[in-house]
């Protein structure tokens, strides 16, 4: 059955009048007047009685009204359901900190949302150790601060967010005794390495296992930390960019149909921080 001519049949029965049914399509009249005579002829009898202000149903449409609001419903279903066979199940998602602490939460409320039959799992790392959980198989997918280095694991690019040098207030970065920052194999701390050296900076390297953390040592004027810049803005600290992070999605090919809905619900995010990764 044709069913878009169905939804047209309801919304006029609803609206007992074409013109108000029209507006409600988004069309013209003559062409939802049009469209419910190639439903009619399709299905063999007449639907609505034509009167000087409106339509009625006659009583083949009367009967045939019920059923088309069931079968809307039930056409629904089984789009949603057709929609989740790629994606539902276990979806094992891992993400750098960084990423967890600041784009992630409204695109998994997106992804959620839009594909109830997921069973999402998140964890949190460093770049390299949720690279090697994925070789083994005990991740799906992870945001990461690099390409993975594994042949047998897809990458693609996701986003590149500017990167500051946090510090406290009133203390200059060449004089921090602390430099605050998570374990060996983030890209964060290879990135503060990088400027501590770059800048003859000889701070004291201390790990942390929170964004924070970090950012409440930073806070208290205990040292520096190189984090995403808008951390930095969202809490007030001082600080100067120093670069960008791009972010990489690595995923195993079995997974390829839930990390497409991922990168899809990122995509339909991105405009709400946009102001943020700048």
């Amino acid at each position: 059955m044709d069913l878009r001519g169905l939804h047209a049949f309801r919304i006029v029965a609803e609206a007992s009048s074409m013109t108000a049914a029209a507006e409600r399509l988004g069309t013209v009249q003559s062409a939802l007047s049009a469209r419910i005579g190639q439903f009619e002829t399709a299905i063999g009898m007449r639907l609505f009685e034509r009167l000087p202000r409106g339509v009625r149903l006659t009583a083949a449409g009367a009967r045939l009204l019920p059923y088309a609001e069931q079968m809307e419903i039930l056409a629904a279903e089984a789009m949603r359901a057709a929609r989740g066979t790629e994606t539902a199940g276990p979806f094992r998602l891992g993400a750098i900190a960084v990423a967890a602490t600041t784009v992630l939460p409204p695109v998994l409320a997106r992804l959620l949302a839009d594909h109830e039959g997921l069973d999402l799992q998140v964890a949190t790392g460093v770049s390299r150790d949720l690279d090697a959980l994925l070789a083994e198989g005990k991740l799906d997918a992870a945001i990461l601060g690099h390409r993975s280095i594994h042949a047998a694991i897809i990458s693609r690019p996701l986003d590149s967010l500017p990167l500051a040098l946090l510090r406290p207030a009133g203390m200059p970065a060449e004089t921090a005794g602390q430099a605050f920052t998570f374990a060996a194999g983030c890209i964060c701390r290879e990135r503060l390495n990088q400027v501590l050296r770059e800048r003859r900076i000889g701070a004291r390297i201390v790990e942390l296992g929170s964004v924070e953390g970090i950012l409440g040592c930073v806070a208290a004027g205990l040292g520096v930390a190189l984090l995403p810049e808008v951390l930095a803005r969202q809490n007030g600290i001082a600080a100067e960019r120093v670069g960008r992070l791009d972010l990489f999605v690595g995923s195993r090919p079995e997974a390829e149909g839930q990390v497409r809905a991922f990168v899809s619900a990122y995509r339909a995010c991105r405009a709400a921080f946009a102001r943020d990764v700048a």
